[in-house]
């Protein structure tokens, strides 16, 4: 009897799943940002990570994260629209818009 080798390949199936169901909903998260946003803002802000509700944006200098700081509120109901309440926080972070 090998339980062994099927416990893992039931386990590295669920893990794929849940990866592929991750990079879905961030594909979606980054689209609505494409989408929903303004021109200035997607010059200096990209949404680069989403985990458990939490939204990770790089932006490109200290002013910007002030100021999309003081904006948060306003952006998230945006991402979320309708009362779909998706996005609960985010964190901007400076750093390089860059593609990686």
């Amino acid at each position: 009897m090998n339980s062994g080798k099927h416990i893992k390949t039931a386990v590295e199936k669920l893990l794929g799943n849940i990866e592929k169901k991750a990079e879905s909903h961030g594909k979606t998260i980054r689209e609505a940002w494409e989408r929903i946003q303004n021109e200035e803002v997607k010059k200096h802000a990209k949404p680069v990570s989403f985990k458990r509700g939490i939204l990770i944006v790089k932006v490109d200098s200290s002013p910007n994260l002030y100021k999309y700081t003081l904006e948060k509120k306003k952006i998230i109901e945006e991402m979320n629209g309708e009362g779909k309440k998706r996005i609960k926080e985010i964190l901007f972070r400076i750093g390089s818009l860059e593609e990686q």
